[in-house]
């Protein structure tokens, strides 16, 4: 090891190896259009979200939190926020992406993958119920992402699955 530092540092006028050997570049470059687009399309994502919150059929007038309260203000409160990012996106300088790696193959055939088992999920848990559906869809999810122990598929799909489950049926009475 010392020989290897002692011919990295001789008068031969050569760098030492670890500063010679330049590593690839695969981060994203950044992209004001894209900021631009991803504002825009959550803002009106949010802005419709409202107006079909707004529009929740109510069979008794309650006077105070009924069932239009929540999704308003999330959805009230995810058109404010995206109306910052639309703000950040056209008058500050685009955002530095180098943590972001640039997309590959393996990165869309995931996201077709998801999208797919999540229109799946919607018509399982419409036909069969929430639970069984859920817990294959979570567990599906994971093993698309990356996890591969079985013991933490079947751990997180349960806990998960379990806890939602108990959330709205028993806490907040709500049927799923």
């Amino acid at each position: 090891m010392a020989e290897l530092d002692q011919l990295a540092t001789s008068s031969s006028g050569t760098l030492p190896l670890d500063e010679t050997i330049a590593e690839p570049n695969y981060s994203a470059a950044p992209s004001r259009r894209l900021e631009l687009v991803i504002a825009v399309t959550a803002l009106a994502l949010s802005l419709l979200a409202l107006w079909l919150s707004r529009n929740i059929f109510l069979r008794m007038g309650s006077g105070g939190v009924d069932p239009k309260w929540w999704p308003t203000l999330l959805s009230v409160l995810a058109a404010g926020l995206s109306a910052i990012l639309v703000g950040m996106s056209s008058f500050a300088p685009p955002m530095s992406r180098g943590e972001v790696e640039a997309t590959e193959q393996d990165g869309w055939i995931r996201m077709l993958v998801a999208l797919t088992l999540s229109a799946i999920y919607v018509f399982a848990w419409s036909a069969v119920g929430y639970v069984i559906p859920t817990l294959v869809f979570t567990a599906a999810l994971l093993f698309v992402f990356g996890l591969r122990s079985w013991k933490g598929l079947v751990i997180f799909s349960t806990v998960t699955t379990g806890f939602i489950y108990g959330l709205f049926h028993y806490l907040l009475k709500v049927p799923l």
